[in-house]
């Protein structure tokens, strides 16, 4: 089957029309595709500047913890030195009174 000129003109400029919409839905697409990057880098930077306020949270909670680690053994030491004091006392003070001294 044999064309005109003219009809292959025709189907040359059909076929140049759609590859050009193609291309266009093509373009389409790539701008969205850099929308959505940007829209991910941007939640990343958000996101990688929560887990950096996070991990000077931690940091200082970590030095709090071992303050308080600190702290909870000298409050033990002197919690020991008060009641060894306490027990002297009561022990002293438990005493019958020794014979021959007036009772007090």
């Amino acid at each position: 089957m044999s064309m005109t000129p003219e009809e292959r003109f025709e189907r040359i400029e059909k076929i140049i029309e759609e590859q050009q919409r193609t291309i266009d839905k093509h373009n389409e697409a790539i701008k969205d595709l850099i929308r959505v990057g940007r829209i991910i880098t941007d939640a990343q930077q958000v996101t990688n500047a929560q887990i950096n306020e996070m991990h000077r949270g931690i940091t200082r909670l970590t030095e709090d913890i071992t303050e308080l680690g600190e702290a909870q053994k000298e409050t033990d030491e002197r919690l020991n030195i008060l009641i060894d004091t306490v027990d002297r006392i009561v022990r002293r003070n438990g005493k019958p009174p020794s014979e021959g001294a007036a009772p007090q």
